[in-house]
């Protein structure tokens, strides 16, 4: 089967277009995950310094104990939380090049 001039140029045109549209999705996946994590280290921080100060404040150690423990309660959502925002933005990426 010969191509012609023409229909060679058409199929490199649809190939660019098709790889320029896979570079923009992945970066914009990647921007996503980059806002994300820039939030949490900033949540993270936040929450570090806040739960420095209680802990500076701590009476006894008891007082010391309880605090530890309840800083650490919402750990496990936050985490999960976390992973299913990175799922979401790793699923929804895929998807699109799933498309293509």
């Amino acid at each position: 089967m010969n191509f012609s001039a023409d229909q060679f140029k058409a199929a490199q045109k649809s190939n660019m277009e098709a790889a320029a549209g896979l570079s923009t999705t992945a970066f914009s996946g990647f921007e996503k995950l980059v806002e994300l994590n820039m939030a949490a280290a900033k949540a993270m921080l936040t929450e570090s310094f806040t739960g420095l100060q209680a802990l500076g404040a701590a009476k006894d150690p008891q007082a010391l104990l309880a605090l530890q423990t309840e800083m650490a309660k919402p750990l496990t959502e936050k985490s999960a939380s976390y992973g299913r925002h990175v799922y979401e933005i790793v699923s929804g990426t895929a998807a699109e090049f799933t498309k293509a």
